[in-house]
């Protein structure tokens, strides 16, 4: 997933204020309907290819064109690490 510079922005507010943010899971078992569903969705993805042609094709023509600068990777490797320190 590609961070935008807004996200970088919005992680970086997150991780300088003070606040406790606490989490609540509530846990329930999922009735027939929900589990059938999941079975389903379970089932789809069991079917999908290893290897997603189209994006292997995708990034070989980002290869082949002009590399980006090392300052813009620069700039979303940080701002990767920032927003995933949030997590």
């Amino acid at each position: 997933m590609i961070i935008s510079d807004e996200q970088v922005r919005l992680a970086v507010e997150y991780l300088q204020t003070q606040d406790v943010y606490a989490a609540t899971e509530i846990v329930r078992r999922p009735d027939e309907a929900t589990a059938l569903i999941l079975r389903r969705v379970v089932d789809t993805l069991c079917q999908l290819p290893d290897v997603r042609v189209d994006r292997v094709a995708e990034a070989r023509e980002l290869l082949a064109g002009p590399m980006p600068s090392t300052q813009v990777v620069a700039d979303k490797l940080i701002g990767r690490i920032l927003s995933d320190s949030i997590r």
